[in-house]
């Protein structure tokens, strides 16, 4: 099975319990929980060693978390690791992401410019999306000089580009076929 199915499945199965608790507070400690493992290689290392045991590895855990996860997250985080799925934690984090902010009406908008937008231009492009996708958006911004003008709005899969980059490429591609 592929990874990807196999997150969505995990996620999906700890988001319906969510529902029927905090989901607010699930989301919150699985985001702690993926922090604390990405952003510590000797965790990372110990947690996906293959030759340490399932109980060390727990026991590990344990010790570190000392209490801070509820019992939902962190019996969990104990089936991956009982299954041997504990790599998946990242890719699962994402899709229950994804999952909460269905369940809230909510989209995440990759915005890319060249230089900061002002805090109108902000406000303004934000009430757009918001009429454009018929959802509550929130926006993720980057700056990319190389764009050189413009900006580039992903929304999951749509792109919508109108830098000055984007049209200098239809240019030369267009004088190129005539």
């Amino acid at each position: 099975m592929l990874k990807g199915a196999l997150a969505r499945r995990y996620a999906q199965a700890l988001f319906e319990l969510a529902l029927q608790q905090d989901l607010n507070q699930i989301e919150n400690e699985l985001g702690q929980l993926t922090g604390l493992i990405e952003g510590n290689a000797e965790v990372a290392h110990l947690l996906y060693h293959p030759h340490i045991s399932l109980t060390e590895k727990k026991a590990i855990m344990d010790k570190l978390l000392s209490g801070n996860l509820s019992d939902t997250v962190r019996r969990f985080f104990y089936l991956l690791i009982d299954k041997r799925r504990e790599t998946l934690l990242p890719d699962i984090e994402r899709e229950f992401k994804l999952l909460a902010d269905q369940s809230r009406n909510i989209v995440e908008a990759r915005v890319a410019s060249a230089a900061p937008l002002s805090e109108i231009q902000e406000e303004r492009l934000h009430q757009e999306l918001v009429r454009i996708t018929g959802k509550n958006v929130r926006m993720v911004k980057e700056v990319r000089p190389e764009l050189i003008g413009g900006i580039m709005v992903q929304i999951g899969d749509r792109v919508m580009d109108g830098t000055v980059a984007n049209k200098l490429s239809q240019i030369r591609l267009s004088l190129s076929r005539a």
